[in-house]
């Protein structure tokens, strides 16, 4: 069964790449996935692993299927695009992703041994730094938004030695530096401010970390949450008060708040 079901995605996939030679077609092709290139392309994944990441958040896994196949389609067309270029193929990127996996998983494909998952990511993060020949440092620049980059410098170090032993010591330091940045907020100090306040930055996401929760998905989360109490309040305002939400008082407001917090599910939304 297993292995008629690998036939049948195979063929699947054999006919995605013909989709994909169709549209980059020089004379029948769509005009503009011919005009794309792998600069122009690259803006795409960013936005692209968002949505994904916002259905896998959602739940919602036709859409989540959905989203991944958006993303197939642009690692298929930029390996359309490096074939014309004879740069790569799709038989290069996967003879890559292959070897690479094969390589830092010595301990199914070879000989080693790992007590845990956590032994494993310290295994893979000293394979990658001896491939790369970089210092610790070097390592550590990363082409990230801010808060996976600070969430993934942390644990780099960590996987090293490098780290606070509870997730007490670090919510001492989230309370130190609050202490640091009120200071500053009261000497008016605008750069002294900005720097406090992503030391606050990065040391809550240190916190999250030891607490085993994603920064961004947290954030995500609060974020949604918030969005939805105010939809509340838009919502119910003319019913409460016979005003619009931008007229509300920020009592009134306050009030609808509340309601909005202490509901489960937003019925009015």
């Amino acid at each position: 069964m297993k292995n008629k079901r690998r036939e049948e995605i195979l063929h699947k996939f054999n006919h995605f790449m013909d989709v994909i030679d169709k549209l980059r077609d020089p004379e029948k092709g769509c005009p503009w996935d011919r005009e794309q290139t792998l600069k122009t392309m690259k803006d795409f994944f960013l936005e692209e692993c968002y949505e994904l990441n916002h259905e896998i958040i959602a739940g919602d896994h036709e859409k989540t299927a959905d989203e991944l196949g958006d993303i197939l389609l642009l690692i298929s067309l930029c390996a359309k695009i490096g074939e014309e270029e004879r740069k790569f193929d799709m038989g290069d990127i996967l003879d890559k992703i292959s070897h690479k996996l094969i390589e830092r998983h010595p301990h199914v494909f070879g000989d080693q041994n790992v007590s845990d998952s956590g032994d494993v990511i310290k295994k893979w993060d000293e394979i990658k730094r001896a491939k790369r020949k970089k210092n610790i440092s070097e390592d550590l620049v990363m082409s990230l938004p801010p808060l996976l980059w600070a969430y993934k410098v942390q644990k780099r170090l960590a996987n090293i030695g490098f780290d606070f032993t509870t997730y007490d010591e670090t919510l001492v330091k989230v309370r130190e530096e609050l202490e640091e940045l009120s200071h500053e907020i009261k000497t008016g100090a605008r750069e002294k401010i900005e720097g406090e306040l992503g030391d606050m930055f990065f040391a809550l996401i240190n916190l999250s970390r030891h607490l085993s929760v994603n920064p961004e998905t947290a954030l995500v989360s609060s974020i949604t949450k918030f969005i939805d109490r105010v939809g509340f309040i838009e919502n119910n305002s003319e019913k409460h008060y016979g005003r619009p939400f931008k007229e509300l008082t920020m009592a009134e407001m306050d009030r609808l708040w509340e309601l909005a917090k202490n509901k489960p599910v937003m019925e009015e939304r």
